[in-house]
């Protein structure tokens, strides 16, 4: 199935980390994934990329920053 790539779409990466579109041209993306800008080319996003509606992509911010805060509780704890 075709789909349009642009601008401030949210897809997850094949280690399903969200990653926000920066921008595309004809050959590559660029992507936002923890804070970098990272590329790929055309071929290979749409190989390790999947699509996530604004509904999966809240879920998995959530559940992430959840994975953080925890881990921050954990190195107070520890010290």
């Amino acid at each position: 199935m075709f789909q349009l790539i642009q601008r401030g779409q949210i897809y997850a990466d094949n280690a399903g980390w969200p990653v926000i579109i920066h921008s595309v041209t004809s050959e590559i993306v660029r992507y936002w994934r923890q804070g970098r800008i990272n590329t790929a080319s055309i071929d290979r996003f749409n190989n390790d990329f999947e699509y996530l509606d604004p509904h999966e992509a809240a879920q998995i911010r959530a559940e992430l920053e959840t994975a953080e805060h925890l881990k921050r509780l954990r190195a107070m704890r520890a010290a």
